[in-house]
């Protein structure tokens, strides 16, 4: 066991589970998760939404316990128990009072080790999904941004591949596919156990050394970075707001720029305080909806802005925001304007410590990605380094026109394309 930083610690157990643990000294809940290293990813090819499924299916019940029984046994314990699937890896996860530490750990053991996967649940479940990705492609800004993946991660990379799969991905997906995943990425080598909290390192550490071993050395992914795009893509859809997404390749989630980028994300679209919202929405009353976000992998990222407008505001929109775009390139931001970013970056960066959830998951997804999790005191420092001429250096490096994919979802792909004609190249 070893002291990463004060008050974090970090071991590997004789199964080759990695363990990374945070004491909340005063707290009466546990935080727990496991991580598993492998996400949409690693979907085979016509199998897109695999990885997916079997995070569905392991809540269908093990060779120990029902659904229901999985269901009564973490409700009766007061607490609650999920999962979340990602491009890279999966997270199973649950918050309980400390002295049920015992009980939840062996529960969620239960779901990565000793799933049922039996076929009646596999018939229900796949119907389930299926109504999960008609409800993901009814919504305009979900099936924008799928786009612009598909677009941005160009060749079918599997990073522009959606998470969740598609219809006809899902209905060829069948028992095998579920035992063969499960069988090549979750082992013991390839997780992550995270406990933030009312917990002793001791007793994290004690209860993780009974994590089942398993033959052989693991599978850890082997991935190809992503080829970026550009232009335009396109979907017609019967609404009434045409919703448009640029986004713009950065760099991935171990690089040094993350902190520079986080506040110019920050400043251009990332609060309501933020360039975009209060020229787009405040000053100009063109949109309800207007932001920016960032979004790392282990080999790559990509800052995007979203908009949602009525079909006619729709130039107007683009002009304003290739202002704001484009006044980054032009000049530094001013001194006032980055100390207010790294406040509000810093302070939500506190505030998440204060949840032993949020300490959870910020341990968990830094090292599924590859990342050694630096003190709160060092990413506060490195926060503050960032001046306005290392911000405008980044817009100038990604926010390119050249660079931009687009992708735009509205009731008529012509009008959206003469709309966008004098930004961007249609064809």
């Amino acid at each position: 066991m070893t002291e990463i930083y004060p008050g974090c610690f970090a071991g590997e157990t004789s199964s080759g589970l990695e363990v990374l643990v945070e004491p909340m000294p005063g707290f009466r809940g546990v935080a727990l998760g496991l991580w598993v290293k492998a996400g949409g990813r690693e979907d085979p090819p016509g199998r897109e939404g695999l990885a997916h499924f079997v995070e569905h299916m392991t809540f269908k019940g093990t060779t120990r316990r029902t659904a229901l029984a999985l269901a009564q046994s973490i409700d009766a314990l007061g607490g609650h128990l999920n999962a979340a699937t990602t491009a890279e890896y999966t997270f199973f996860y649950t918050e309980v009072l400390s002295a049920h530490l015992p009980e939840a750990w062996e529960i969620l053991v239960e779901l990565v080790t000793s799933p049922r996967f039996a076929p009646e649940d596999l018939v229900r479940e796949r119907v389930v999904i299926a109504e999960e990705i008609r409800s993901a492609e009814d919504d305009p800004e979900d099936t924008a941004f799928r786009l612009l993946g598909e677009l941005l991660w160009k060749d079918g990379h599997p990073l522009g591949r959606p998470v969740i799969g598609r219809l006809d991905s899902v209905s060829r997906i069948e028992l095998e596919d579920l035992w063969g995943f499960f069988g090549r990425h979750y082992h013991p080598k390839d997780m992550i156990f995270v406990a933030c909290g009312g917990v002793e390192p001791a007793q994290i550490f004690s209860l993780a050394e009974g994590f089942p071993s398993r033959p052989g050395s693991g599978n850890v992914p082997l991935r190809t970075p992503p080829q970026v795009g550009a232009g335009l893509t396109l979907a017609e859809r019967d609404i009434n707001q045409v919703h448009l997404v640029l986004g713009f390749p950065t760099v991935p989630a171990s690089a040094p720029e993350r902190y520079a980028l986080e506040v110019l994300n920050a400043i251009l679209g990332g609060g309501v305080s933020s360039r975009l919202f209060q020229r787009v929405r405040e000053e100009l009353g063109l949109v309800y909806a207007v932001f920016s976000a960032t979004a790392y992998f282990s080999d790559a990222g990509v800052i995007s802005v979203y908009a949602a407008a009525e079909e006619k505001k729709l130039p107007q929109v683009v002009e304003a925001i290739w202002v704001e775009l484009e006044a980054l390139r032009r000049a530094p931001p001013s001194k006032e304007d980055v100390e207010r970013a790294v406040q509000r970056l810093c302070n939500a960066f506190l505030l998440n410590l204060d949840d032993p959830s949020g300490r959870m998951v910020r341990l968990g997804t830094l090292a599924a990605l590859g990342r050694r999790p630096l003190s709160p005191k060092e990413v506060l420092r490195r926060f503050s380094e960032v001046t306005p001429e290392a911000v405008q250096e980044l817009a100038q490096r990604f926010l390119g026109p050249e660079q931009a994919a687009w992708a735009a979802v509205g009731p008529s792909g012509e009008r959206i394309r003469r709309a966008l004609r004098p930004f961007v190249e249609v064809g």
